[in-house]
């Protein structure tokens, strides 16, 4: 399952918008090629499935490859840890 992930490094950067993968409770895969430092905190917005309302949470960088990074939910609301759980049920 693929989807749309806007994030934002910092609060000065715009949103980049790329595609999101692998979520799960704990976190998400984002492809993107904008250079991310691991440790890095990410603010993400996106929808865990159509039709879903938006998940907005913050996130830690953990890993940095090629294709992307892997980042791990901070602080994620009851509210969006349920969307997310509905959407993996």
């Amino acid at each position: 399952m693929s989807f749309l992930v806007q994030f934002q490094a910092s609060v000065d950067d715009g949103f980049q918008v790329d595609y999101g993968s692998q979520l799960s409770r704990g976190g998400l895969f984002i492809s993107t090629q904008l250079a991310i430092e691991p440790k890095a905190t990410l603010h993400v917005q996106f929808a865990p499935r159509r039709d879903a309302r938006l998940v907005s949470a913050f996130c830690r960088v953990k890993e940095v490859t090629a294709g992307g990074v892997s980042a791990e939910f901070v602080g994620l609301d009851p509210e969006s840890e349920q969307l997310i759980i509905s959407a993996l049920a």
